[in-house]
Order: C-alpha cells, then structure tokens, then sequence
C-alpha cells in the first residue's frame, strides 16, 4: 500500500541515500502527486546527491596550510635577587641571622623581549649574592640565615619548588661557584677564627659532602664549568702574615699578599697553592679553562694562572709585543675589582675601582693553548667615572658599558651614578648616561638586532634597562625589595658557545675588599 505525501515528509526526518528509492517509488504509484509534488522531488535528490555522496559523487579533501614563516628568537632572561626590608646593603653578617628580616628574599624572572616579569618565587632570608649556572637555569642564593637556595631561574619558578640547604653550624656562607659536578660554597667559620674552609655540595637540594681547607680569609672561588681544577682566593698566607677579613676594605693599609688554591674538581683534594698579590678580591677563569686571572685591589695588578700547568704563568714575552714578565702578573689601573672577557677577540675588561678606569687585556692564546706573543698586554686603559663597580661587555663585541658609583665614598652610596660606554676595537668613551641611582650590578643581553643593559643598585627596588640601539634609558621595573644583584642567563643567546652561555658562574658579595 502506497503512503500519501503528508505521511512520507514526516516519516522521514533524516534524509539517507535510501530515503531516494522511496521518494521513486511515492512519485511513481502515489495518486496524489502534484506538480509541485515533483519540484520537492527533484529538491531532494539534489539535496542528498551533495550531501550524502551517493554514488560515486566527487568529495574534495581541503588541507590547511599553515603559515610560515621565521623561527622564534632564542629567550633570555634577567635573575633578580631581592630583599624586601634591606636598607643597609647585603652586608656578610658576623653571625647567623635567622631573624634578620621579617620577610624572605625573593627572585624574579624578567623577559628580555617584553622586560616583563615572567616569574617570581621566595627564597631563604636575607640573600647576600648569587651564582648562575652556565646554563642559566639554576640559581645558588646565599642568605643571612647561614643557608643556600636551590632556584630553578626560569619562567615556570615556582615558591614550592625553591629548596634551601643549612650549612653547618657557624659557619656563614660568603661566596660561591657552580661547576657541571658540585656547587662550592666559601664559608667563614664564626666559631672557630681561622678555621675557614671551602664547602663541597652536590645533589638537590645540596648536601655537604667534604669541607676543603684552604689559605686564611678566604673570600671567592673561581673556576669554569667544566674546568678540572677551581681555584680559591684566600687573602692570607698559611706559611705568612694574613689580614682580618675586612682589612682589605682599606687596602691601601694591607701589606700581606693572598694566595689561590687549587682544588681538583674529579677528587676535591687541595694540589698545589699559588701566590696572589696584597687584596685579592675575585677573578675568572675564560670559557677553555685554559688561562685564569685573579683581580688583586690592593697590587693594581691582575694574577695569570695557566689552569693546563696549575702554576703561575711564567711567560715572558716583553720582545714579541706581550705584557708577561715572567712573573705571572699584569699592571692595570689601582683597585681592579671585577673582570668581564670577549672570548670572540680574547679580551678582557678589569673596573679598577681605585682609580676611575677600564683596563683592557690582550688575553689570546695560540692552537695549542701557548701564550700569544702579544699575551698579556694592556691594549689601553681607559677613564670613566669614579668609582666604576661592575661592567659589561656586549656579546656582539661592539661596547662595553660600565656602571660607575661617582662620588660615594660608601659602597652603597645613596648619590646617582652613571653608566659609561666604551666602544670596540677603538676603546673610546662614546657616552655617559647619568642615572638615578648608586650602582652596584650591571649586566646585559644581546639578541640581534638589539641589546639591553641592565643596571641595579642595593638601595633600590628599580630595574634600570637601557636599550643598546639608542644608549638610552628605555624601562624602569619595579622589584619586590631592594635588589641585591642581577646576572643575565645568557648574553647572547642566538649565537654559539660559549658566547650563547653564561662563562661567569661565581657569584660576589660585598665586604673585604669588594664594593
């Protein structure tokens, strides 16, 4: 029996492949067909032709392409190291101070594309520095409370995933280095005078495995990431006089010369101890490990290990055009305090605290690793402001930008200092930006087709960055507490190592000697 054309519609609601057939069969038998019966019909097939793909109708696939185009630029980021509540600078107490501050100290994550803060977390109380691993992704904070602070630096920082290790009792953390194998911490023993040691620590958070005794004061280690032997700067000399830490804060007053020891990374084991001038205060040693230079305040002059030998440098090559008189030392301006190194050029930077300059060295070496015959020579000592406390040297190796304190006699002077440029290869002052803070960090990024400098003072909780296409101060950025220092995670992250690495992994404080 046939249905009529009102029950056919609703009867079928869903259109399939077989509603065809019986849509044949009512127009073919049904009495009631009409025209406009017919003009529904030929709707329908239609219809069901496209959307159903009945027979062999053609159905195109669209795949989207999606649009190309440049690879995303490498990310750096800047590590703050704050303390809300500091007034008086970081300064290395006498004693543990568990209650130094009523709150923790704080690390930030700034993005070097937006100088936005990616990230922020808690950390022990009362951060005195911090080291950077080469990576730029651990961070080692060094508190009042007599602890260390495992930060992972990156943009997923996070409170809870801060650890903080105690040291042993009485004993103050002063500085410290990062290596691929352990994290070496200096520690000045207030229970014991004279008992200082250097600290070996491995695992996460860092346990103690060994305490190293070295030379008297001791007050930074120094060393490279892979390097097979680091080297601790004492200010004394077990077998001589030694000074009392702080001595060398005057050290136009200290007469005793220091000493570096050498510490095996593979054993950790003390094996060979090597003379320094009067005040050494920090050093570095470059990116191959093969050369180590140690800043000496109170001699003006610069100490040259050669790392292969673990001896002085005993090069001599005044006749070729070189600085090495086989003594091992470099003359540079009075009171270096910190050193920066271009490894593109082999160049090395010193801020001579004492005397307003940048002291320019030709540091290069030869296929084998030998002393170039111009090794060791001053290229030119530049002046700048007073009292330059830190610099940088741009990646690309165009300038160098230097954070000078001016006329502070404190060196957490509250007047504004300024930042000089010195451009390369001419070693010339191009520029001096005046600030409105007292600087004690600087530190920078480059990522072509632009840099940025970073400058931070201990009283202040603003970030200054300045932007290297113009030399000018570009964004101010508010930090939570005062800052304590800063480190970049990489100066230079499109490029190759070990220019795209951070090459300087140990940290440095305030007190005996350094500002």
């Amino acid at each position: 029996m046939n249905r009529s054309y009102d029950s056919f519609v609703q009867s079928e609601g869903n259109l399939s492949c077989s509603s065809l057939q019986d849509i044949n069969n009512f127009n073919s038998t049904s009495s009631a067909a009409k025209p406009f019966h017919k003009a529904f019909h030929m709707s329908v097939m239609l219809l069901l032709a496209v959307m159903a793909g009945c027979g062999n109708q053609y159905r195109p696939t669209v795949t989207p392409i999606n649009p190309t185009g440049p690879s995303a630029q490498p990310t750096a980021q800047l590590v703050v190291i704050s303390q809300p509540g500091m007034d008086n600078g970081a300064i290395i107490p006498s004693n543990c101070m568990a209650n130094a501050y009523a709150d923790p100290g704080v690390t930030t994550v700034i993005d070097f594309s937006g100088d936005s803060v990616m990230a922020q977390a808690q950390i022990g109380y009362g951060p005195l520095t911090f080291a950077l691993a080469s990576g730029g992704t651990s961070a080692y904070s060094l508190n009042t409370d007599c602890s260390v602070s495992n930060i992972s630096a990156t943009t997923t920082l996070q409170t809870k995933a801060v650890q903080t290790s105690t040291l042993l009792s009485g004993l103050i953390p002063i500085n410290a280095l990062s290596t691929t194998s352990s994290l070496y911490v200096v520690q000045q023993n207030v229970t014991t005078p004279g008992a200082d040691s250097v600290g070996q620590f491995t695992g996460s958070p860092e346990k103690l495995q060994q305490t190293i005794s070295v030379d008297p004061v001791p007050v930074n280690i120094v060393g490279a990431t892979s390097a097979q032997r680091v080297y601790a700067i004492s200010q004394g000399d077990s077998d001589g006089a030694s000074p009392q830490r702080g001595d060398c804060d005057n050290p136009s007053a200290v007469t005793a010369t220091g000493m570096a020891d050498a510490i095996e990374t593979a054993t950790n084991t003390a094996t060979a101890r090597i003379p320094l001038g009067v005040c050494p205060v920090y050093g570095m040693m470059t990116p191959d490990t093969l050369r180590t230079f140690i800043l000496n305040r109170g001699s003006g002059t610069v100490t040259v290990i050669n790392s292969q030998l673990n001896a002085l440098d005993s090069t001599n090559n005044l006749s070729t055009g070189g600085g090495m008189n086989g003594s091992g030392t470099i003359t540079v301006g009075a009171g270096p305090i910190y050193v920066d190194y271009y490894a593109a050029s082999q160049i090395l930077a010193t801020a001579n605290y004492d005397s307003g300059t940048v002291s320019f060295i030709d540091a290069s070496t030869d296929i084998y690793g030998n002393d170039s015959p111009t090794f060791g020579r001053v290229i030119k000592t530049v002046t700048v402001g007073a009292h330059p406390v830190d610099l940088s040297i741009l990646q690309d190796g165009s300038r160098v930008y230097v954070a000078c304190q001016g006329s502070n006699t404190s060196s957490i002077g509250t007047a504004p200092g300024s930042v000089y440029v010195i451009n390369l290869p001419g070693y010339n002052v191009e520029k001096s930006i005046p600030l409105t803070i007292n600087p004690r960090s600087i530190a920078s990024i480059y990522n072509y087709p632009i840099g940025k400098v970073y400058v931070s003072s201990q009283n202040s909780s603003n970030l200054t960055i300045i932007r290297t296409d113009t030399d000018v101060i570009s964004s101010t950025v508010g930090i939570q507490g005062n800052i304590v220092d800063i480190r970049a995670s990489s100066p230079y992250p499109g490029a190759s190592a070990p220019t795209s690495t951070n090459y300087i992994t140990n940290s440095r404080s305030i007190g005996s000697g350094m500002p």
